[in-house]
């Protein structure tokens, strides 16, 4: 495939960004482009880990893919190429199994889930990740020994085939969905009689079930979500320390209320958050890689953990203001669409005061753009403790920011607003030990200050915006609303 000179324009965080938070991920995470003819093709985005376990430059990927292709092994190679075309063309999901060399120039197998996704232009995109599955094909001809050993193989690998799919479509706020099905599908495949998920507290003094199943009839040791001392596990308490500590499985015969139990690490962003256990009421034999088959397991779950923190985070950062760590526009515009539609549907009132900063300018000429910085930050702390629970603040433009009062009433808007402009007038804002004065102007609309046929966002926003224009020729420092100026 030939280079791409003009890759796919990407928005959102920076690729430094996604390569930090994806640098514990036990799967190597990617964003695949194919041009429309099936000549070019690159990667948009691709973890670090293909530099780390391949040399591969992952910046060189972003105008071309074929590096990635040329450690593909060659009796791979064409059942792989062939693959993604197929996967183009039905724009069904990716997945293929393909042996890949290494720095030292062994091969190792590798299993790839990815979700296709056509653009605009005709070319495909497909989301998703890669790992090492070499361990499991290695265990994969030992078991073939036997035909109940290979029987098991077989199970275990769809298993993991079906779980790591389950996970790679998991939608944002399904996760625990979909750790309940892992927990029972484990639980079955394994014959235990209980399978949990627990997580420790930040200094690793207690642990929290958070997911749980349980084998018809056998009791659970401990509610769900129910926190619980280590120190009160005195019988295991060093044991679940060690594995936190030596990140390796933790086996545990003859408790009082257990036969045996396995304790699995799960890591997120290199550190262990918490354990997946595995246990028997009663006495059994347990297999002899049942550790290494539990490692395969938690790196799936510790893999959809990583990826759920990630879309939770980017979620995060695309509705709040960097500077600021207020809502953006992003988020206000939907909620004040809402507030709109229950309006016109149920005669809600709401009231929007947008406000400005007075002589802006001014600050950033007379002490730098550090200071107007510091300004911005330090008005929003005033407006984030002044305000409601149910109101939203967010910053609506450069040194414009909007506060949305849900349902009150008008002399309770006024008062607000008043405390907020008198909080600002009075409050010190100090910059490397210099006071700076500053006030702030507000333009104050209800949507149901009129009896208007028509309701929508941008009219109350244009009447505040307007009122906020009037209260900076009323002299600043003062808000505006239907009934005119408030001197407060």
């Amino acid at each position: 495939m030939a280079t791409n000179k003009a890759s796919p324009t990407t928005t959102g965080p920076s690729a430094d960004f996604f390569y930090k938070l994806t640098s514990a991920a036990p799967s190597i995470l990617f964003a695949y482009w194919l041009s429309a003819d099936g000549v070019s093709h690159c990667y948009p985005f691709i973890s670090d880990q293909i530099r780390e376990r391949f040399g591969i430059d992952p910046e060189a990927l972003g105008q071309d893919a074929d590096a990635v292709f040329a450690i593909v092994h060659p009796d791979d190679a064409d059942g792989l190429k062939a693959s993604i075309f197929e996967s183009a063309r039905t724009l069904e999901p990716w997945q293929f199994r393909a042996r890949l060399r290494l720095l030292d120039g062994s091969y190792q197998w590798f299993e790839a889930h990815s979700r296709p996704e056509r653009q605009s232009d005709g070319s495909t995109v497909w989301y998703g990740q890669f790992h090492n599955i070499q361990h499991y094909k290695e265990l994969e001809q030992e078991l073939r020994e036997s035909e109940a050993e290979y029987s098991f193989q077989a199970g275990f690998q769809k298993l993991v085939a079906r779980l790591s799919t389950r996970f790679i479509h998991v939608g944002f706020g399904t996760i625990d969905d979909c750790i309940d099905e892992l927990l029972e599908s484990v639980g079955q495949f394994f014959a235990a009689d209980r399978a949990y998920l627990y997580a420790f507290n930040d200094d690793y003094t207690a642990i929290t079930k958070t997911h749980q199943w349980c084998r018809p009839g056998v009791p659970s040791l401990v509610d769900e979500d129910q926190t619980v001392p280590m120190d009160a596990c005195e019988s295991w308490r060093q044991k679940l320390l060690d594995m936190v500590d030596e990140n390796e499985v933790v086996f545990i015969e003859t408790l009082r209320e257990v036969a045996s139990i396995y304790c699995v690490p799960v890591r997120v962003q290199g550190q262990v958050v918490g354990f997946l256990g595995l246990d028997s009421v009663s006495s059994r034999d347990w297999r002899k890689d049942q550790a290494d088959l539990l490692i395969i397991i938690s790196g799936l779950l510790s893999g959809a953990l990583e990826r759920h923190l990630l879309e939770e985070q980017l979620l995060n950062q695309s509705i709040r203001d960097p500077m600021t760590g207020l809502h953006n526009r992003r988020y206000l515009m939907p909620r004040l669409n809402e507030l709109v539609e229950r309006a016109e549907r149920y005669d809600e009132n709401f009231t929007i005061a947008m406000l400005d900063i007075d002589h802006f300018k001014q600050i950033n000429d007379s002490i730098g753009h550090l200071g107007g910085d510091y300004a911005l930050r330090r008005f929003a702390d005033i407006l984030s403790d002044l305000v409601r629970s149910t109101d939203v603040v967010a910053r609506f433009g450069g040194e414009e920011f909007m506060v949305v009062f849900p349902d009150t009433e008008q002399a309770d808007v006024h008062q607000m607003i008043s405390r907020i402009l008198d909080a600002v007038r009075h409050g010190r804002f100090m910059f490397e030990g210099r006071e700076i004065p500053v006030t702030v102007s507000a333009g104050v609309a209800s949507v149901r200050e009129r009896d208007d046929s028509m309701i929508s966002v941008d009219t109350v926003i244009g009447r505040a915006d307007h009122r906020l224009y009037l209260a900076k020729q009323a002299g600043r420092d003062c808000a505006v609303d239907v009934s005119g100026v408030l001197r407060i």
